[in-house]
């Protein structure tokens, strides 16, 4: 199913802590960046989020691939309500679109580096591979308190970056009742559960992890102004106590 038009998660609230504090750290070249917009209300996205889910099998995952699954809520009302969705996710693709990187708010909705990517309907590979070195990204997770920083190599000109930060959920199982795909036991990966864009003159960014999250992986990625391409990423599994 297709349309067009021109974050409280029961099973995920316990406290969240890890175990130490975690230091990611990437001064290579940037992953690509794969954003899927689905809903579980939506009998078009199983197949979509399998395929998205997959990706968790990749050699090249976090270092060549960060996926990213925002469920968004406007297919709530066919009587099924998504609990990962949010408004703000379906908000965020409606920005693409009216930002020119889309054509029309539909799911299941694939975006790659921050543009729409159609591949998905004929069966073409998700795109996965690597940009050019700009930079070492370094995140360190530390109890709630998520610490960026960036250092720019010596031939980067950007002079305001926003850093964009994912929370993901793994292994979600959910059977559906009503709406389209009753019936059906979903099982989704790479769902982002807190999400936040930062922008910032300069180069280090602080976010608290709000109560209740419980991750199991976390993406970082960086782009010049509020939209763009990722210039920098770093991303990875979160060891929990």
């Amino acid at each position: 199913m297709k349309r067009l038009f021109s974050l409280a998660l029961t099973c995920l609230f316990l406290p969240f802590t890890v175990s130490a504090a975690q230091t990611w750290a990437n001064d290579g070249s940037p992953a690509t960046v794969v954003e899927l917009f689905t809903s579980e209300g939506c009998s078009s996205c199983p197949p979509a989020d399998r395929v998205l889910g997959s990706l968790k099998e990749e050699s090249g995952l976090w270092e060549e691939v960060i996926p990213l699954a925002f469920h968004v809520d406007y297919w709530d009302y066919l009587g099924w309500k998504d609990r990962f969705a949010r408004t703000e996710f379906s908000v965020r693709q409606r920005n693409k679109v009216r930002e020119g990187k889309a054509k029309g708010t539909y799911t299941p909705g694939w975006f790659v580096n921050g543009h729409e990517w159609t591949g998905f309907f004929s069966r073409k590979p998700v795109p996965t591979g690597v940009g050019n070195p700009s930079g070492k990204l370094e995140a360190t997770l530390d109890n709630a308190t998520l610490s960026i920083k960036y250092v720019p190599d010596t031939s980067a000109r950007h002079h305001s970056l926003t850093a964009h930060i994912a929370l993901l959920a793994m292994n979600q199982v959910t059977e559906i009742k009503r709406g389209e795909n009753r019936g059906k036991s979903l099982t989704h990966d790479f769902v982002v559960i807190d999400f936040a864009r930062l922008p910032s003159s300069g180069q280090t960014w602080t976010h608290a992890i709000p109560g209740g999250v419980k991750a199991d992986a976390l993406a970082v990625w960086l782009t010049p102004g509020e939209t763009g391409s990722p210039i920098q990423t770093v991303a990875g599994w979160i060891a929990s106590k």
